[in-house]
């Protein structure tokens, strides 16, 4: 978990006066569900379960489960709203981070392809 990741959690928890635990009581799971689900718009399934201690599948489920939550599960809409907003803000710099390292890796395997079709010229 990176500083950004570690802070925005932090941050997250401590607006909600929530100490994060892996309980199953409804303020807990609510926070962290809407967490996940907000994380999961930077980041990869994958690595959002591991900073929580969970497999990808959590994530799914909860993404599943995120338009009914939006609608019928009293104080997840105004957790999740604080979630997004936060990440949106800590976690944008990891986004253009990840796509510019999917450019540069586009550009190496582009460049390779050029100077093989450059050996076929010869």
């Amino acid at each position: 978990m990176n500083d950004n990741t570690k802070r925005l959690i932090d941050e997250y928890y401590s607006v909600l006066k929530i100490t994060p635990d892996k309980s199953r009581k409804a303020p807990q799971v609510q926070a962290r569900a809407a967490l996940m689900v907000a994380m999961a718009k930077h980041m990869t399934k994958t690595a959002v379960g591991q900073i929580f201690g969970y497999d990808h599948s959590t994530i799914v489920h909860h993404e599943g489960q995120h338009e009914a939550n939006l609608f019928s599960w009293g104080g997840y809409k105004d957790k999740y709203l604080l979630a997004e907003r936060m990440c949106d803000t800590h976690l944008r710099y990891n986004t253009i981070e990840n796509k510019l390292t999917s450019i540069k890796v586009q550009i190496k395997r582009l460049e390779r392809l050029a100077e093989n079709l450059k050996q076929e010229l010869v």
